[in-house]
C-alpha cells in the first residue's frame, strides 16, 4: 500500500499512527508558478523545479530529484496495482495535488484500488487517533472521481482560465472539496478594480492599521480564509511582490521583518488607484500567465466570472 499526502508533517502524523505502507510526500505549491497544459510530465518537472528553485525554496537539482523519484513511486504503485490512499485535505493547496494525482491515475495502462481518506481538519496536526478513525471512513474512487480529477488538471493548465469557470458550471460533485477549492483559485487573479488577488488584498487590509511583524501579518491575513492553504514562505514572496517598484504598496524594514501600507498602498486598498495601472505584474496561475500591460486576466467577484485581457498569446514558461 502506497499513502499519498501533501506535506513532511502530514506523513509523520500518518507514520505515527502505525499504519501498514510507504509514505509519498507531494512536495508542490501549484497553486503558484506555472503549471503549463503544454508540457509533458518530464518538462513539467524541469518547469516546477526551475520555479521553486528561483523562489529560493530549494535547489533546483533537490527539487528535480525528489520530483523525479515522486513520480517513480507513483507510477511503480499504479503499475504493481498495488492500494493508494490518498491524503488531502479541503483547501486549495491539497485539492490541486489531489487532481494531479487522479491525472496520473487516469492516465496509467493499470489501475490501483484508490482511496480518499476524509479530512476532520489537517492531517499534521491530529492525534494518530484521530488519524485512524479517519481512515476508517475512507471511501474508494472509481471512474467518476477519475474523470472530474483529469477534466480539472486539464481545465488548471489551460491557457484560457474560463475553462475552470466551464468545468464549475458542470460540476464537480464525485470530488465534494474541489468545486470550492477552484473557486478560491480564480480569486487569485487580479481584481478589475484595484488589480489585487484575494491574497494580496487581505495582506494590504491587515495593515491598515498600523505596521505589523511579519508572523502577525501573516495570520491576520489568513483569518478571512475559511480554508487556510498558504504557508508563510509563499506568503512572503506575496510581500516582496507587492514591494517591487516602480510603485510599491508595501514597505518593510531592513530585516524585513516589520511591514507597512505606503501611501500607493493605501491608495490602492481604497479603490482610488489600480495596482496595475502604476505598477507590473509578470505571474503564473496554472497554465496562464498574468503579464502586465496587456495580458490581463481580472477577477470580477461582483459578477463572479473572469474578464479577458485586451491582447492574448501563447507564452513558453522557463524551466
Amino acid at each position: 500500500m502506497l499513502h499519498v499526502t501533501n506535506g513532511d508533517a502530514a506523513a509523520e502524523a500518518i507514520a505515527g499512527t502505525g499504519l501498514a505502507g510507504d509514505l509519498l510526500v507531494w512536495r508542490d505549491v501549484l497553486h503558484e508558478g506555472p503549471v503549463p497544459g503544454g508540457a509533458s510530465p518530464t518538462e513539467l518537472r524541469e518547469i516546477r523545479a526551475g520555479f521553486l528553485a528561483r523562489c529560493g525554496w530549494t535547489e533546483r537539482g533537490a527539487a528535480l530529484a525528489d520530483f523525479a523519484a515522486r513520480d517513480a513511486r507513483l507510477a511503480a504503485a499504479f503499475a504493481a496495482g498495488e492500494e493508494v490512499a490518498l491524503w488531502f485535505e479541503e483547501d486549495l493547496f491539497d485539492q490541486l495535488q489531489l487532481i494531479q494525482v487522479l491525472d496520473r491515475a487516469a492516465s496509467g495502462s493499470a489501475r490501483s484500488r484508490l482511496t480518499a481518506v476524509p479530512a476532520d481538519g489537517y492531517f499534521g496536526l491530529m492525534k494518530s487517533g484521530d488519524l485512524v478513525a479517519c481512515w476508517a471512513r475512507a471511501r474508494a474512487l472509481g471512474e467518476a472521481e477519475l474523470e472530474v480529477g483529469q477534466s480539472a488538471w486539464a481545465a488548471f493548465r489551460a491557457e484560457d482560465p474560463r475553462a475552470l469557470e466551464t468545468l464549475l458550471a458542470m460540476g464537480t460533485a464525485p470530488l465534494p472539496a474541489l468545486a470550492r477549492a477552484l473557486a478560491r483559485f480564480l480569486e487569485q487573479f487580479p481584481g478589475v478594480t484595484d488589480g489585487l488577488s484575494r491574497s494580496e488584498r487581505q495582506a494590504l487590509a491587515a495593515l491598515s492599521g498600523g505596521p505589523l511583524p511579519f508572523e502577525e501579518l501573516f495570520d491576520r491575513s489568513q483569518r478571512g480564509e475559511p480554508l487556510r492553504f498558504l504557508g508563510d514562505a509563499v506568503f512572503r514572496l506575496y510581500l516582496d511582490g507587492l514591494a517591487a517598484p516602480p510603485a510599491p504598496l508595501v514597505a518593510a524594514t531592513p530585516d524585513g521583518e516589520v511591514w507597512r501600507l505606503t501611501d500607493a498602498g493605501r491608495r490602492v486598498l481604497a479603490g482610488e488607484a489600480d495596482r496595475l495601472a502604476i505598477g507590473r505584474l509578470d505571474r503564473w496561475l496554472g497554465g496562464v500567465r498574468l503579464l502586465s500591460p496587456d495580458r490581463i486576466w481580472r477577477w470580477d467577484a461582483a459578477a463572479g466570472r473572469l474578464v479577458p485581457p485586451r491582447r492574448s498569446g501563447t507564452v513558453t514558461p522557463s524551466a
